[in-house]
Parts: structure tokens; C-alpha cells; sequence
């Protein structure tokens, strides 16, 4: 099973200037973020890479036609072959590019949908289409940890 987890604005937004648009503003959702991560294999453009570095604990996979001095990330050329080198089951984590790529791919997509707006957002997902259908929804309420109302969403592709 191939999987995508992605967290966005009101506005699909996932980025500013390599960074959650958040900040560190909600670490329930870098817990979340762990626990579908783990022990399995990682793959990412290497923008996120460089935003993200190398996640302990996973395999990790950048898809990068530049070379990499990391000897603790996989370097591939395509989606395509990340797929085929990862030796568990995948996730994509992103950026964007990688996203769009990866989505007629996937069979379950995480989302973290933060109930908040930040202008300055330059890096997005995409739309999912009606080829998706939600499955499971987790809401949580701001509290003095997590700085903004968000809900834990998990979608799969239609049969």
C-alpha cells in the first residue's frame, strides 16, 4: 500500500520558504507525522529533503537528479524508482512536485488540515478530486500546545 501525508491551510497551503507555514506551532501534528513514518520507507523531492533532513528510524528516499553526499538517504531519479527501491511500505511526505506526481499513485492520503490561513504560503497541494473518499476524520481544538484548531483526515481512493 502506498501512502501520502501532507499537512495544509484553509488555502492547501504546505510551505514557506522551505518550512510549515506553522512553524513548530503544532507538534500533535509532528507526532502524527512520526507515528505514519515510521519504520517505513520515506520519499521525498530534495527540497524537502533539504528542509527536512535525514528522518531517523525510516528509510529514506530522495527523488533528486543531483547527487547527494548522505550515506544514510537512497538517491533516485524518479518516483518510479523510488517505488521500486524502497524495501517497505512507502510514504510520500513530499514537496510539491512530488505530491503531484505521486497522487494517481496512492492509495491513502493523511492530511493534517490546520483551520488557519498564512499569507505567506508559497508551495501548495493539490485539490483532491471526487476519485477520493474520506474515511476518517480526528478533530482537535487549539490548546496551549497546539496553537491552531486542526483535524487528522484520512482519505481513500474510490474502487
Amino acid at each position: 500500500m502506498k501512502r501520502l501525508v501532507v499537512a495544509y491551510d484553509q488555502n492547501r497551503g504546505i510551505g514557506v520558504n522551505g518550512d510549515l507555514p506553522w512553524g513548530r506551532d503544532l507538534p500533535a501534528d509532528l507526532r502524527h507525522f512520526r507515528a505514519l513514518t515510521l519504520g517505513r520507507t520515506v520519499i521525498m523531492g530534495r527540497t524537502t529533503f533539504e528542509s527536512v533532513g535525514v528522518l531517523p528510524d525510516r528509510e529514506n528516499i530522495v527523488v533528486t537528479h543531483r547527487e547527494l553526499d548522505d550515506v544514510d538517504v537512497v538517491a533516485v531519479d524518479s518516483l518510479h524508482a523510488a517505488y521500486v527501491r524502497a524495501r517497505h511500505e512507502s510514504v510520500v511526505i513530499g514537496g510539491a512536485s512530488i505530491y503531484r506526481q505521486a497522487l494517481n499513485g496512492i492509495d491513502l492520503v493523511h492530511v493534517t488540515e490546520v483551520h488557519a490561513e498564512f499569507p505567506d504560503v508559497d508551495t501548495f497541494f493539490p485539490e483532491l478530486d471526487d476519485s477520493w473518499q474520506e474515511i476518517e476524520r480526528d478533530v482537535h481544538e487549539a490548546d496551549d500546545r497546539n496553537k491552531y484548531d486542526f483535524d487528522f483526515v484520512t482519505y481513500r481512493r474510490k474502487l
